[in-house]
């Protein structure tokens, strides 16, 4: 099976809000996924996207705004006729049922002809590369296996959108990466449009066609990953998407500032600031570098923290005057450098973002 038999289809949220008394959990979002895309919604706890997932599936009632598939407004639809597949973080599967019969349960309700449904299980558990386990139960397999069967059994009634609510969160990091590889070859495959709520953004930036940051209710910014991190939008989604450094400095001219020893170019803001504001320039570790103390740019620091992250090791100076600045540092490089040694660095990148104090 290469492609999902039925069309894949256009998911809109048109200015949909929930309220929860005076909470705003959802305020006017504005969404579209189209036919085949992976979007992923991301963002902190309470900031709403698994609000906005919910009333998709339909356990969730709009406060306002519309919920539209194909340009035919769902908001009314009941949840058994909405065509959707949906994971849950906790797999919520059968524990009474072995995975055929998990697999089985949504075909079953919906009295689909024995023979299409013994194929179609077949498929799934090919699909999922689960046959050996066909007549097992939930409590004989691994973590990552039940969600693998709750995918299954998610995209078993051949669902025109996939929803998948955290469906990683409770395994451990080895198979998470295995199994949102899986998640997105199968996702690819069957061409099917999904919406992929998480927290964690190493995910949501691995397997999306594009990523939505969310915060307040509200989405910040919706692009493709590349873009998000090195075009964000705001600095709300520059520091939560990747580590990023909070540096003060202050507005010299129109467009430049000073940031530690040295002048850089502020990006163009809607509001832009007067000269002498305090600000805080916001810039990755990436574009920081060791320079030679010699350098009448460089800022001079004391290595305070080294932690290694594989190829790359984070390395946090202190900088009187400033917050704990991190770098980015090839870990064959860094292997001479120790906690107290002094350090020089400066800024590298062309442009960075500032921020209102």
């Amino acid at each position: 099976m290469s492609k999902n038999d039925r069309d894949s289809c256009t998911l809109e949220l048109r200015g949909v809000s929930r309220h929860f008394g005076p909470v705003k959990a959802l305020d006017g979002l504005d969404l579209t996924v189209q036919p085949g895309e992976l979007v992923a919604l991301l963002g902190p706890s309470g900031c709403g996207k698994t609000t906005a997932l919910r009333i998709v599936a339909g356990l969730e009632v709009a406060t306002s705004g519309e919920l539209r598939l194909n340009g035919v407004r769902y908001n009314e639809t009941p949840v058994n006729h909405r065509d959707m597949g949906m994971v849950f973080q906790s797999y919520s599967l059968f524990p009474n049922l072995t995975v055929s019969q998990n697999i089985d349960y949504g075909l079953r309700a919906r009295k689909v002809d024995g023979d299409k449904r013994h194929k179609r299980v077949t498929e799934m558990l090919e699909l999922v590369a689960l046959e050996s386990k066909a007549n097992s139960y939930p409590h004989q397999l691994s973590g990552g296996q039940q969600q693998r069967v709750a995918l299954a059994r998610a995209l078993a009634i051949q669902p025109r959108v996939l929803l998948l609510d955290e469906p990683l969160s409770a395994l451990d990091a080895q198979v998470r990466g295995q199994i949102r590889e899986e998640i997105r070859r199968i996702q690819l495959d069957l061409g099917i449009t999904t919406l992929f709520v998480t927290h964690d953004q190493e995910e949501a930036m691995a397997i999306s066609d594009r990523v939505g940051v969310m915060s307040h209710g509200k989405l910040e910014q919706i692009d493709k990953p590349i873009v998000l991190y090195n075009s964000p939008a705001t600095s709300f989604v520059a520091t939560f998407v990747g580590l990023a450094n909070r540096i003060p400095a202050e507005i010299t001219s129109k467009g430049k500032a000073r940031v530690l020893n040295q002048k850089v170019n502020i990006l163009e803001s809607a509001e832009p600031f007067a000269e002498g504001s305090k600000v805080n320039v916001i810039i990755r570790p990436e574009s920081l570098e060791i320079v030679s103390e010699n350098d009448l740019d460089a800022t001079r620091g004391i290595v305070a923290l080294k932690s290694f992250l594989g190829p790359m090791t984070k390395v946090g100076i202190a900088v009187e005057g400033a917050p704990l600045i991190h770098l980015n540092i090839g870990s064959r490089d860094v292997r001479k450098l120790e906690i107290g040694d002094k350090i020089a660095f400066k800024i590298s990148s062309d442009e960075v973002m500032a921020e209102r104090v």
